[in-house]
């Protein structure tokens, strides 16, 4: 739906120019992903790939709303190419060696994320894709139809005045369909709202929680209307908790309103650096430099809390595979706004699963992400008038 005609009771909540800047946002983000899918060959770098996606979105930005001088834009959140185990934040630096010798391989399952912002406000989307010959089938095609089927699912349960665990609900419907092929998901993986400068803020969406964060009564939330929000689905056939890789494999860091002193002239001029150059969102070290000295000077920044790392997360066995579904949706009076584009890639015709979804939860996937207002009563005088007319 175009821009100008969104409906009115969204702008009421989301001002139509907010509005505007998410979905130009959300279509740079889409262009690149596509752009980058169609890169996704096998022998191609990944490192190569990762720099090409921000290029991607520096590029998609650079032409839009440039009567407003020193309008911030640029990129929300680093291209990552997280392949099989991997689940999630996989953005090698140049002086990696071994990561500047991965290349994508034949049936290799890559989830690519990226995200861009236009004054702050920020659109993020992540797609799994496989390498090579389609259609995919087997496991692959499970784990891909389970995270975007629950993705699908739950945009449309949400509405004003219900619960986010509503949301978890459903996906957890939809992946129950998945167990029989040994789909399950990875618990304990947080997305948040989206505001102005910032892609975590207060309120969350856990796709699929832990114990703990079910029963912590702060985890509960309603959805509001004009409110945005990102949803992260991870799938994997392995065992449903993620590990943390190396510290040494942490690339992603963003700014927190932390203060601190730093102690090491590194670490002050490390920080400097990325004040003027990072903003609100996350930023590869790769943007900084001298990688070396910037290695340094985050770790007392990370310590002291000054920088929130995104670790690269990965499944239990190197041998596991995994699938990502991330989409940034806006909350409307009756329904959802879908502010990150459907994808372009995935479709029965190319992702044959053995799974067939229940004849409730497909009527759920097709249903319209928005239910139709209810139309006024009229008198029959003024109805034959508007025929009339």
């Amino acid at each position: 739906m175009p821009a100008a005609k969104v409906e009115a009771a969204t702008a009421e909540a989301l001002p139509t120019a907010v509005l505007d800047k998410y979905k130009a946002a959300g279509t740079v983000v889409s262009s690149a992903l596509q752009a980058l899918i169609a890169k996704c060959i096998q022998g191609a770098n990944v490192l190569e790939l990762c720099v090409e996606g921000d290029k991607l979105i520096e590029q998609g930005v650079a032409g839009l709303y440039n009567k407003v001088k020193g309008l911030p834009k640029g990129v929300a959140f680093p291209t990552s190419l997280s392949i099989n185990s991997n689940l999630q934040n996989y953005n090698p630096l140049p002086s990696d060696k071994n990561a500047t010798a991965t290349n994508l391989a034949q049936n290799d399952v890559v989830k690519i994320c990226l995200g861009a912002h236009i004054d702050g406000y920020a659109v993020v989307a992540a797609e799994t894709i496989v390498v090579g010959e389609t259609p995919i089938k087997e496991i692959r095609a499970d784990l891909l139809s389970a995270a975007h089927y629950a993705a699908e699912a739950a945009l449309r349960v949400v509405k004003p005045g219900i619960k986010n665990w509503e949301i978890t609900d459903v996906i957890k419907k939809v992946l129950s369909e998945y167990e029989s092929v040994g789909v399950k998901g990875v618990e304990g993986v947080l997305s948040h709202q989206h505001e102005q400068n910032s892609i975590e803020a207060k309120k969350g969406i856990v796709a699929f929680p832990s114990m703990s964060q079910r029963a912590d009564s702060d985890n509960a939330y309603l959805f509001e209307e004009g409110e945005v929000y990102g949803l992260n689905v991870l799938v994997t056939n392995g065992e449903k908790i993620f590990k943390t890789a190396d510290r040494s494999a942490t690339t992603i860091f963003s700014k927190t309103s932390t203060t601190y002193n730093l102690k090491m002239k590194t670490s002050r001029a490390t920080f400097s650096e990325i004040t003027k150059k990072a903003g609100p969102f996350p930023f590869t070290l790769r943007v900084l430099e001298e990688e070396a000295k910037a290695r340094m000077g985050v770790k007392e920044c990370v310590d002291h809390n000054l920088l929130k790392p995104y670790e690269l997360l990965t499944t239990d066995k190197t041998t596991d595979l995994s699938a990502q579904v991330f989409l940034t949706f806006a909350v409307t009076k009756t329904g959802v706004t879908r502010l990150s584009l459907a994808s372009t890639w995935f479709s029965e015709d190319k992702v044959q699963g053995s799974v067939k979804l229940s004849e409730e939860l497909k009527a759920l996937v097709n249903k319209p992400l928005k239910s139709k207002p209810m139309k006024k009563k009229t008198t029959e005088k003024k109805v034959d008038e508007e025929v009339t007319a």
